[in-house]
């Protein structure tokens, strides 16, 4: 793994075998990253779960296949899930497949762009109405 920044510009290389959330975990980490945006993110991943948010449960599906990453976008709050990322693949006939990204390990590589929010603090807050942690959004003292 490698990484890079500029101002709160996060750029992120992954290698084979690197696991994409715990990678996100650490950069986050040494960045000292709580709220934020994951702007883009290209490349293959292997080992892959994807889900659909059927009412309050997610049907989810892994994928072991290696698969091309056409979109890949989300956000970073505390609470759970600290990262919500949705994603798209495309397999090797083309068809694509996409929804809420649960795991995925990067196979040969990926590259994410990622925001940190200064003066923005996104926290996940359960909402009794829908059941689920929904983004709350606030300005930072």
């Amino acid at each position: 793994m490698q990484y890079a920044v500029d101002g709160d510009t996060i750029i992120l290389k992954l290698d084979s075998g690197d696991n994409v959330f715990d990678s996100l975990s650490i950069i986050c980490d040494r960045c000292s990253i709580d709220s934020g945006s994951i702007r883009w993110g290209i490349g293959m991943v292997r080992d892959f779960e994807i889900g659909y948010l059927n009412a309050l449960t997610y049907e989810k599906e892994r994928f072991s296949e290696r698969a091309e990453v056409v979109s890949f976008h989300g956000s970073i709050a505390s609470g759970e899930p600290t990262f919500h990322i949705h994603a798209s693949v495309a397999r090797r006939h083309h068809d694509v497949i996409g929804g809420h990204l649960f795991s995925a390990i990067a196979d040969p590589m990926m590259e994410i762009e990622i925001t940190r929010f200064q003066r923005i603090s996104l926290a996940r807050i359960k909402n009794e109405l829908s059941g689920l942690n929904e983004l709350n959004v606030s300005q930072k003292q």
